[in-house]
């Protein structure tokens, strides 16, 4: 009994140590890890993705263009004033010999209106070249606008055998438009229309994304 009694004695000592050696060892290596300057973590800096440039593809919506284009409908983009003094002669045989002579002087405020019939325009792209092309319609001459409460009349001259009439008028009227759509024509009305025509195309096509890339030219 003594025997075991005295073994066990001596496992419990030997227990006792190596805890305590164990414990001796991590205090030893807290102190020594406490006693170290840490090492800054490194950062990982993650590659920025290849940029990818963001380009609307144009050919696809061409048709597009070409919808936002063709609503503007028929749009006047010049209009020619003027303030207009005429003269209306009008001759007639009396017997089939004898010529009488009415006529009157009379002026008209009005404005010719020039502009592009946008629904006939044609938009093609070139992705290779970055070209949009645009082919726009020639600009007319829309209509001539008169303003009936201008009117005046400075002389007339009525004949007994060659009285004015409303036709008259009427052919007066017909006569003045087409002197006032002459004028306008020698202004150059229908040049000045062409440049705002393109004029108003480049800033469409400019306002839609990333359009500015592309060059925009006209036939």
């Amino acid at each position: 009994m003594d025997f075991i009694k005295r073994h066990l004695n001596h496992f419990y000592i030997g227990v006792i140590l190596i805890c305590a050696a164990l414990s001796l060892i991590l205090c030893v290596s807290f102190v020594t890890k406490k006693g170290q300057t840490p090492e800054p973590a490194k950062t990982v800096t993650e590659k920025p993705e290849k940029e990818k440039k963001d380009r609307v593809l144009i050919s696809t919506s061409s048709e597009m263009i070409r919808e936002g284009l063709s609503d503007m409908g028929v749009l006047i983009t010049q209009e020619y004033y003027f303030t207009q003094v005429e003269t209306y002669t009008k001759e007639k045989k009396i017997f089939y010999f004898i010529p009488t002579t009415s006529g009157f002087v009379y002026s008209y405020d009005g404005s010719v209106m020039a502009g592009v019939d946008f629904t006939k325009v044609r938009v093609e792209t070139d992705e290779d070249r970055q070209v949009i092309t645009v082919a726009l319609p020639p600009s007319e001459i829309q209509f001539v606008r008169i303003d009936r409460d201008t009117f005046q009349i400075y002389s007339e001259k009525d004949s007994l055998w060659n009285p004015m009439g409303l036709e008259d008028y009427n052919i007066s009227m017909t006569e003045f438009e087409n002197t006032a759509r002459e004028k306008a024509l020698a202004s150059g009305i229908l040049d000045r229309s062409d440049a705002q025509a393109k004029n108003l195309v480049t800033k469409f096509i400019g306002s839609l994304p990333n359009a500015s890339e592309y060059r925009i030219e006209f036939k």
